[in-house]
């Protein structure tokens, strides 16, 4: 009974997560201050811990990041 409900505690946490990046049109690597589009190559290239979401163009800019020279956002 554990492992069960241990299971749909993981699924829960996982869809949340994947909802976020859904939700997310825009990822922030905090250690370079560049942002790109969500679909863009260089996101899957990130490394997780450096990942920051946002919602607008603009809530990066106001955020200190530059454009992705690659997907230009």
């Amino acid at each position: 009974m554990k492992k069960f409900f241990a299971a749909i505690v993981t699924i829960i946490l996982m869809t949340a997560a994947f909802t976020t990046v859904l939700a997310s049109s825009y990822v922030g690597n905090a250690n370079s201050k560049k942002f790109h589009y969500a679909d863009c190559s260089m996101v899957g290239k990130m490394n997780p811990a450096n990942k920051v979401f946002m919602n607008t163009r603009e809530e990066a800019i106001n955020a200190g990041y530059v454009p992705c020279k690659r997907c230009n956002p």
